[in-house]
């Protein structure tokens, strides 16, 4: 699954993007549109706006540089 959804992050629950990349067999790679910080979770993902507190991450790893689209979030997991 390649996809772009609304999420929620933060205590303050600010609203922001997310990008998805993954398949339910092997987990969803995400990560909120400007940040380097990227989540991996088996939860399922396809259930609309997102808050990323309540998901449980299986892996993780940091960009060098922000994420701004599913292109950029696939290059770097897929150079992991």
């Amino acid at each position: 699954m390649e996809k772009e959804i609304n999420c929620v992050y933060g205590s303050q629950h600010t609203i922001g993007t997310l990008f998805i990349y993954g398949d339910e067999i092997n987990g969803y790679w995400y990560v909120v549109e400007g940040s380097v910080n990227i989540n991996k979770t088996l939860q399922d993902l396809d259930v609309g706006t997102i808050d990323i507190e309540t998901l449980e991450d299986v892996d993780v790893c940091t960009s060098q540089e922000p994420i701004n689209s599913i292109e950029d979030l696939k290059r770097v997991v897929d150079d992991d």
